[in-house]
């Protein structure tokens, strides 16, 4: 991860408020086909929750402390979905935010 395009290129999701993303780290092949994911999972291939802008520009990570690593086997392919969630007073389908 040696450029900002690769690192931005490693954000599986960003947070509405607080500046976090669930970013990728370690050797896995991020994929992207439109709005799809696929992630092929190395060495110590792991989803953070980390403060972007210090990821983005300095390739360091610090963690937000709201949600744990969520590691990823190595060998595994894993395709990203977006949750989904209903509202049944607004009779509406959005997409769940963090």
């Amino acid at each position: 991860m040696k450029t900002k395009e690769e690192r931005t290129n490693r954000i599986l999701a960003r947070g509405e408020v607080s500046g976090h993303s669930h970013i990728i780290t370690g050797e896995c092949e991020i994929i992207r086909d439109g709005d799809n994911v696929t992630i092929k999972a190395g060495k110590n291939c792991v989803i953070k929750h980390l403060l972007e802008q210090p990821f983005i520009e300095e390739g360091r990570e610090e963690w937000t402390k709201e949600h744990k690593d969520i590691p990823l086997k190595e060998g595994n392919t894993y395709k990203n979905i977006q949750q989904i969630e209903y509202n049944p007073y607004e009779k509406a389908i959005r997409n769940v935010t963090d």
